[in-house]
């Protein structure tokens, strides 16, 4: 946990608008992770889609292992892997070896896709989706757990067919221990949230329209945790540890920043399953309606360092995840926005809250 009680990360999607392509789109965020440990953010989210230009990486793990060699402290997470459209074993044997090769920086984010596109892609009945996807949830944490997997359900069977062998041995094993930390992506519905409750794991919330929604959905977690029956303690670290996606742009004041970020994020919001995909509904708003619910955090490092402290207090949550490239903004704009942000804008968090504790003592 950073010092200044927020932890933060950044989210890379990869869109393809019409300005783009995808070589582009895949370098620009190995240069962001890249930047952003270099700059001292905590975590590297990636999501993962195919057929789709909003988001290309098919493979959260692939782009994951490319930066795991690059970097050094940012942790890595996948935002989200779709667990119904991949084999379990695969998925906990990739997934341990990205542990193993990036040193224990893995964050496992976990999702149960909605797109009926992709769901067709792979052949893949969508009212299949929470069987497999709790099935292959068991498995996966039955071979990090323990090294070893048995298991007979109705969609997955491992070992499968054959008489070689009961159990499969999982190699490599995570290094994390028990197993890399969980975490649960919700855009759209409160049962994942109180999923992730009952089962103790932390989560990242989609963009959501209001603050004060947020702040509601912080507490329906509370409430859930509790009557699950984890501690004070256990719920407050969970929350601390978890975050919110939160499109963001650091330019020299708010005019700048509103003119050089709308167009890229307008034109992935203009998709209407793209705003739900990231919480912010199904009703088409003007950009400056999304800057008006605090949907985006943008303006001068100033500015954006006062709507962080408000958000803070506003929603009691520990992160934030940064959407620097919403919509493939130009590269160097990105870039920029990510120095600013970590050399003036956290900084003023830093010694704000130093201000505080120091007046308390």
């Amino acid at each position: 946990m950073s010092q200044d009680n927020l932890h933060f990360g950044i989210f890379c999607l990869t869109n393809v608008p019409e300005w783009s392509n995808e070589r582009e789109a895949v370098h620009k965020g190995i240069e962001q992770i890249n930047l952003a440990d270099k700059l001292g953010f905590e975590e590297a989210w990636v999501a993962e889609h195919n057929a789709r230009r909003y988001g290309i990486i098919s493979s959260a793990q692939m782009m994951l292992a490319t930066v795991a060699g690059t970097t050094k402290n940012i942790r890595l997470g996948s935002g989200v892997t779709r667990l119904p459209m991949n084999h379990p074993l695969k998925t906990a044997e990739d997934f341990s070896l990205l542990d193993v090769i990036s040193d224990g920086r893995l964050n496992f984010g976990i999702g149960k896709a909605y797109d009926l596109l992709e769901f067709q892609a792979y052949d893949i009945d969508p009212e299949e989706r929470d069987e497999r996807y709790q099935e292959s949830f068991e498995i996966i944490m039955q071979g990090w757990k323990t090294g070893k997997i048995n298991y007979q359900g109705k969609h997955f069977q491992v070992p499968g067919r054959g008489n070689q062998t009961e159990e499969i041995n999982l190699m490599p094993r995570p290094i994390q221990e028990p197993h890399p930390p969980v975490y649960i992506m919700v855009s759209q519905t409160e049962e994942s949230l109180r999923y992730a409750a009952r089962e103790g794991f932390a989560f990242v919330l989609g963009q959501m329209p209001t603050w004060d929604h947020m702040a509601h959905l912080v507490s329906v977690y509370r409430e859930e945790a509790r009557s699950a029956g984890f501690s004070y303690d256990a719920i407050d670290a969970n929350i601390a540890r978890s975050s919110q996606l939160k499109a963001i742009h650091v330019s020299d004041d708010r005019a700048t920043a509103a003119k050089e970020y709308e167009e890229g994020l307008m034109w992935y919001l203009s998709i209407l399953s793209n705003r739900a995909k990231v919480g912010l509904g199904l009703t088409e708003l003007s950009f400056q309606d999304y800057v008006d619910k605090g949907a985006i955090l943008l303006g001068s490092s100033d500015d954006v360092a006062q709507q962080l402290e408000d958000y803070k207090k506003a929603t009691g949550i520990g992160g934030l995840v940064g959407w620097f490239d919403a919509g493939s903004q130009p590269q160097e704009q990105v870039l920029r926005s990510m120095t600013k942000f970590a050399t003036e804008v956290r900084p003023q968090l830093t010694s704000r809250d130093s201000s505080v504790e120091t007046a308390r003592a």
